[in-house]
């Protein structure tokens, strides 16, 4: 499938158009890569249901890591614990709060594909007090400089809210070379219990 027909859904858009819609003082246009067409989308209604273009997707979390975010790690990891967790709450409530944190980390993998993306997949191995969780796309992760931390703290949140103390989630990037796009992430996940 060409890259152009990638598909995200509106699930992912809407805490990145929240944050360029509160930004209005902003040249978001001027400033960024973001079109018009992107700004007359983040301006009109994301539903959480609706499939969006991938690569709108892709400009909207870059501008938004850079503006909001300036351009640090630390700010896609508080994005992920707290924007992001809130949003998918309100409608993945049940998938994603299981009283275990296994069972919540193996439902989110189940979102992943199909109900996030057109593309690529996610798979959690659980071991002992915490597992391995794996994000893979052979067309490439997008926005890999924040998406891959932004969704190593949401397996974070995900764990503690779920029963996990202590948790620790380490990334390892594969898949990635110079020139080539971010194909694989592993999340090497360990947690104590409460």
């Amino acid at each position: 499938m060409p890259e152009q027909e990638r598909k995200v859904k509106g699930t992912l858009v809407i805490a990145l158009a929240m944050i360029v819609n509160d930004r209005k003082d902003f040249d978001w246009k001027g400033n960024t890569g973001l079109t018009d067409q992107d700004l007359a989308l983040v301006r009109d209604r994301i539903m959480s249901s609706t499939w969006y273009n991938l690569d709108f997707y892709a400009r909207l979390g870059s501008a938004v890591f850079k503006v909001a975010g300036g351009s640090r790690t630390e700010g896609a990891h508080e994005f992920g614990q707290g924007i992001m967790w809130r949003i998918l709450l309100k409608t993945y409530r049940n998938t994603l709060l299981r009283n275990d944190p296994e069972r919540a980390l193996s439902g989110f993998s189940m979102l992943y594909k199909g109900t996030f993306f057109d593309s690529g997949s996610a798979e959690f191995k659980a071991a002992g007090n915490g597992g391995l969780f794996t994000i893979s796309d052979p067309l490439g992760i997008p926005t890999p400089e924040s998406f891959v931390p932004m969704i190593q703290n949401l397996l974070k949140k995900i764990a503690a809210e779920n029963g996990a103390q202590d948790v620790k989630v380490e990334c390892e990037r594969a898949g990635a070379h110079a020139s080539a796009k971010l194909k694989a992430a592993n999340y090497k996940i360990s947690w104590t219990k409460k």
